[in-house]
């Protein structure tokens, strides 16, 4: 029975990606994020925004530990509970590549989609998050994908909560 059930959730996940990822998602319009050198940086905090998150973005090597590849910067608004969306900026550490992310996350699940500024590439992603409290931190790991690939990316963040 454990094993029909846990057959059953699989492919209810499977079959439920492309429909979530139908679903409208907060967008962040572009004058609202400044990308920079430095660690991508807000200038208009959303009406819908109970909080922020920055942080890095990162792979793993098996030998090495993580790479980082670049930075974060966004707003979370929470429904209720651990439950709600984000929106937000990402750019790669030498400042050539960047664009934006959205989506939404379910206590320990996160799913959403990207783009490449000045590009017509898309993808999406579906990933575990750990939300620490005490430290105000977020630790995340999602795989990613696109039309041609997938990927693995982990993210650390801290996150503000606005009063």
């Amino acid at each position: 029975m454990k094993k029909i059930l846990a057959i059953l959730l699989a492919v209810l996940l499977v079959v439920s990606i492309p429909a979530v990822s139908s679903l409208r998602l907060p967008k962040m319009v572009q004058k609202n994020i400044s990308i920079s050198e430095t660690p991508v940086s807000p200038t208009d905090i959303p009406d819908w925004a109970d909080g922020n998150i920055s942080g890095v973005y990162a792979l793993k090597n098996e030998t090495t530990g993580y790479e980082i590849l670049g930075n974060v910067f966004g707003y979370y608004h929470i429904s209720w509970g651990q439950v709600g969306y984000y929106a937000g900026a990402w750019q790669t550490l030498d400042g050539n590549v960047s664009g934006y992310f959205a989506g939404w996350f379910f206590y320990h699940i996160t799913l959403g989609e990207y783009n490449v500024t000045d590009s017509n590439e898309t993808g999406g992603f579906i990933g575990l998050m750990e939300i620490n409290e005490s430290d105000s931190t977020i630790k995340s790991v999602a795989l990613a994908y696109n039309e041609e690939d997938h990927f693995i990316r982990y993210s650390l963040c801290s996150y503000t909560k606005f009063e």
